[in-house]
């Protein structure tokens, strides 16, 4: 059985993959497919390809955080842990369904750049009905991730494993992330613009998984579990 230390470092490694290969450097790459029908030019198969296959990784990578600390959060909340597995379990399955999204409006953005100008006035309508269809899916799992994100801090919170502020940070940065990024997309209302809502949690989540990768959990830790 592993040390708390060993398991934290192991965690620690699994989140700072998931920034990587799960919310940052595939969304980069795809970035075009989101704004343009045209983006066949801006963005190769190959590189599409690789970067649905990192997300496919990142979505699996919150079920294996999940599993992996399932040992230590299940002692303070067994509710919660379940929880937290059952969200990444959710996360999965919709960065799957995104993920067929995307690889639609790339193979659309190839048709487009190949249809003939009689066609095109056709492309757009179907290319704004298939945005849109992107566009929810990728909300939706967002929701969710972000939640899953949520529930972790407060696992980490409740097992005092990590320091109580970097834990705190969690919730708070996920909570910014859900009010002022993803729900306004539900529910109109103004905002503070993204890249402020959304930088904080980014930058939390790499703080956690660099302590983590450092100092593991803590070997002190509350003895009560619900």
């Amino acid at each position: 059985m592993r040390s708390p230390t060993n398991t934290g470092r192991v965690i620690g490694i699994l989140i700072l993959l998931h920034l990587i290969v799960g919310l940052t450097t595939p969304y980069i790459i795809l970035r075009p497919l989101g704004a343009s029908f045209d983006a066949s030019a801006l963005v190769n198969g190959a590189q599409v390809r690789l970067a649905v296959m990192l997300l496919f990784l990142g979505g699996a990578l919150t079920i294996a955080i999940a599993l992996n600390g399932w040992s230590t959060f299940r002692e303070y909340s067994f509710t919660f842990a379940t929880w937290l597995i059952a969200l990444a379990i959710a996360n999965f399955a919709l960065q799957c369904v995104e993920n067929a999204t995307w690889m639609s409006l790339f193979t659309f953005s190839r048709e487009y750049a190949k249809a003939n100008a009689g066609e095109v006035s056709l492309f757009h309508v179907t290319g704004i009905g298939l945005r849109m269809i992107w566009k929810w899916v990728h909300y939706t799992h967002l929701l969710i991730m972000v939640s899953w994100m949520f529930l972790l801090g407060v696992m980490l919170w409740r097992s005092t494993v990590v320091p109580q502020t970097l834990a705190v940070l969690l919730p708070l940065g996920s909570l910014l992330q859900i009010f002022g990024i993803t729900l306004p997309q539900f529910i109109p209302y103004p905002t503070p613009p993204m890249t402020l809502m959304g930088l904080p949690l980014g930058i939390v989540y790499l703080a956690l998984a660099v302590w983590l990768i450092v100092r593991g959990f803590s070997n002190e830790r509350k003895s009560f579990a619900t």
